[in-house]
């Protein structure tokens, strides 16, 4: 690209970067790879909106996904500008917390008040901006936030509800449960679905004892389902009744199915699987016991069952049946409360799905009362009405959840188009990072919000689109044209972080992926590790061998916080997060949405096997979801795939993928061979650590024109490459065994982050080693080359007898 003089410096930009920033287009849309700078240029380019093209800081608006990625952009835009470096070091001061970090940001931000102007924000810290200033419009501008829990700050910070989600759908369906008919529907859903429920990783005879594997409205449990029935039949019409309750005749004992002590009878209920029961009437006869029966094909009609012990009981108590006793939702639940709290989970995600379309509750409802599957009907007709008082009791209490504010900011820019008007001509310039997260409404919100004159610049990578379970929809970066008129399409195809192995590797298993942008990235740094496989064979080796590799890279002079283990699920790193907790190593565990965005020199995957519970192990949504919006598996398949790419490119040095022998993750299968180590042939790779003079081997800094100890002109061949001396060292050294390993003292264990071989005897080689070359290299290399501190080499340098 031609250079272009311009006041802000984009010499450190590459070409594709360059023209992401220059670029005047009303609607662009930067493809930026993993690595790849988006942030830098996303940064750049608004530094060159108000350097060169004179734009008013207020103009532009910057919105991210989360807080933290908002607080890292300010951040970086506050470090460009304070050329003391005053906010840098006080950044990474020791000790510093989150607190004051803050409040010096707002310190930093008065300081430069052009900066200030500028308006970096959530998605819903902007909508709430919006309505705090103009939502009196549509709603009350004086409304509280509602939050997950009472521990969570949220992204907006202040005007907090006193309610959590949970206190408030709880509440709602207290007061929806003084309805008998409706507490006994939601009963039982709870009861069939979540308390009978057994999965499979769990043991029958502790869920199910004595083969009873269905609880009653009463919370007994009883053998089949027809037996359920009646107990419930009796429960509602407030009968008491007993279960099985022993009957003694002549010394046998017997169990009559139910007794009911208000009618002094008892009840039979007999299927295909019941034992003969003549002997059983016989013996009742005898004893003058009143005993009746039902059997178990009335029960394929509900309302001819129910006909049927209408007729059998009602002539036998005194009692009006319908008069029954009021039933209290605390009482009923105070047995179920975990599982009652895990149907609550599941409504508010249905209600969040729900807000992220454009069907109404009601086009919802009536998709669900068609479903094939009673399951699906019971949800929608217990969920429906919560979810409806739930929403008016919010409206009522003036509070607003992070969906509710950009869906209220929608109505108010579809009602007021005169106030869409004026943000519109406020925000000239609209950037959103993470471009491959948004949602519906999120789009929606943004179309409304740029007018033809506006230009929205957007970042994201469709390969790192991973958040389809929470909503976002990744065909908007896709099929980006099809959205935004006329856009410019940039790549950015250079990545920084990682090597050239990795890359090639990450390229080759994302283009399995049908739906997606297809991309030519490539590494910067050339060369590197091969990325290593371990595949187990016996229960812990896994373990084992994560242990011994940490602990060389360690000895290697990398620091345990940039080893990063990622991992699918929670189940995965339990182990192996033991392993390394008693060896008193700490490093880094995320779960691979949890790692995005950042990076490691060391990065572990684990359970990259392909038996459920593995990686790719796609999760089929619930059929309760597919009535909100239908998900194929090819599609949660692609996801997976992607996370799998996420993973791998959060590393920049050294990668080793965990499987296990003989179930190997088809992911790993598509890897090309020639990327990989074998674990026959298994090495340590030097990484570049210095240059050397090729005439007297001195060390040389990259900056260097001559060498300063002969003065030879320096070329590229030792600006970039190593000396074959500090190479041949450096593996002599590394194969000495350390005799002290295992569980390492304290003292030890922190004096070894730093040099690897503190506290370790000298041997015999390594006197010849450091005889050899001591006067080779300065003291900061040597104690880099023996792993030891520059006490420790003094005292050998001092002492002339050992050489």
């Amino acid at each position: 690209m031609n250079q272009l003089t311009t006041r802000t410096n984009l010499s450190a930009l590459n070409d594709q970067q360059r023209k992401a920033v220059l670029s005047k287009e009303k609607r662009v849309l930067v493809l930026a790879g993993a690595g790849s700078g988006k942030t830098n240029t996303l940064l750049q380019k608004i530094n060159y909106l108000i350097n060169d093209e004179q734009a008013d800081s207020n103009s532009i608006l910057a919105i991210t996904f989360t807080k933290n990625a908002a607080n890292e952009m300010i951040d970086r835009m506050i470090l460009s500008v304070d050329k003391s470096g005053f906010y840098k070091e006080f950044l990474e001061s020791k000790g510093v917390t989150q607190k004051e970090i803050s409040e010096e940001r707002k310190k930093m931000l008065q300081k430069y008040p052009w900066l200030n102007q500028i308006t970096m924000k959530t998605f819903h810290g902007l909508c709430y901006q919006i309505m705090r200033t103009d939502g009196v419009n549509v709603f009350d501008n004086q409304f509280k936030i509602i939050n997950k829990s009472k521990n969570n700050s949220g992204e907006v910070i202040g005007n907090s509800a006193p309610e959590t989600e949970s206190e408030i759908i709880q509440k709602v369906t207290i007061k929806l449960s003084k309805n008998k008919a409706f507490l006994i529907k939601l009963k039982r859903y709870v009861l069939d679905y979540f308390v009978d429920y057994i999965g499979e990783d769990e043991e029958k005879d502790e869920f199910r004892p004595k083969g009873k594997f269905f609880t009653t409205l009463k919370g007994d449990k009883v053998r089949s389902k027809s037996e359920q029935f009646i107990a419930d039949w009796l429960f509602r019409n407030s009968i008491e009744y007993k279960y099985e309750h022993v009957v003694r005749i002549k010394n046998k004992d017997f169990h009559p199915d139910f007794f009911i002590p208000q009618a002094n009878l008892y009840l039979e209920h007999v299927s295909n699987l019941s034992c003969g029961t003549f002997y059983k009437e016989m013996e009742y006869k005898k004893a003058g016991i009143s005993c009746v029966k039902t059997f178990d094909k009335a029960t394929h009609n509900s309302a001819v069952f129910n006909h049927v012990l209408d007729r059998v009981i009602r002539g036998r108590i005194s009692s009006d049946m319908s008069s029954g006793t009021v039933l209290h939702y605390n009482e009923e639940f105070a047995k179920f409360r975990t599982e009652l709290k895990k149907f609550y989970r599941l409504v508010l995600d249905v209600r969040a799905q729900i807000k992220n379309t454009n069907k109404s509750i009601d086009v919802i409802a009536k998709s669900a009362a068609k479903s094939k599957h009673k399951r699906v009907r019971s949800f929608y007709e217990v969920a429906i009405p919560i979810i409806k008082a739930y929403d008016a009791y919010c409206i009522n209490e003036s509070y607003l959840d992070f969906d509710g504010l950009i869906e209220y900011a929608l109505k108010l820019f579809k009602e007021y188009p005169k106030i869409k008007e004026r943000y519109q001509y406020l925000f000239k310039y609209v950037m959103v990072d993470e471009f491959q997260d948004v949602n519906n409404k999120q789009v929606e919100f943004l179309k409304h919000l740029i007018s033809h004159e506006s230009q929205l610049f957007c970042v994201g990578d469709d390969w790192q689109s991973i958040y389809g379970f929470r909503g976002s929809e990744i065909d908007y970066i896709v099929n980006f044209k099809e959205h935004f008129e006329n856009p410019e399409i940039i790549t950015l195809n250079l990545n920084y972080r990682s090597t050239d192995q990795i890359v090639k590797a990450s390229n080759q298993i994302i283009k399995k992926n049908k739906f997606q942008v297809e991309k030519n990235i490539k590494a910067v740094k050339k060369g590197g590790a091969k990325i290593e496989v371990h595949l187990a064979e016996v229960e812990g080796e896994t373990e084992s061998f994560i242990w011994k590799k940490v602990q060389q890279h360690i000895q290697n002079g990398v620091h345990p916080e940039e080893i990063l283990i990622l991992y699918r699920r929670s189940a995965m790193k339990e182990n192996v997060e033991q392993a390394l907790k008693n060896s008193g190593i700490k490093v880094q565990f995320k779960t691979i949405h949890g790692a995005k965005g950042l990076e490691a020199k060391v990065v572990f995957v684990l359970g990259l096997n392909k038996e459920a519970g593995g990686f790719p192990d796609p999760w089929m949504q619930d059929k309760i979801y597919h009535v909100i919006k239908k998900t194929e598996y090819d599609t949660l398949l692609e996801e997976e795939r992607r996370l799998f790419y996420v993973a791998l490119t959060r590393a920049k040095s050294h990668l080793y993928l965990m499987s296990q022998k003989g179930s190997i993750s088809e992911f790993v299968k598509d890897i090309p061979k020639e990327l990989i180590l074998s674990e026959e042939f298994q090495e340590t790779l030097i990484e570049n650590k210095i240059s050397i003079c090729s005439k007297c081997e001195s060390k040389i800094e990259e900056h260097f024109k001559y060498c300063p100890e002969c003065g030879k002109k320096i070329g590229n061949e030792e600006v970039f490459n190593n000396s074959n001396l500090f190479n041949e060292i450096k593996k002599e050294i590394q194969a000495i065994p350390l005799e002290y390993t295992g569980y390492l003292d304290h003292h030890i264990y922190r004096a070894r982050q730093e040099n690897p071989r503190a506290y370790e005897p000298w041997s015999e080689r390594e006197y010849e080693l450091l005889d050899k070359c001591k006067d080779k290299f300065d003291m900061e290399t040597l104690c880099e080359l023996f792993g030891r501190s520059e006490n420790s080499l003094s005292g050998k340098l001092d002492d002339n007898t050992i050489f």
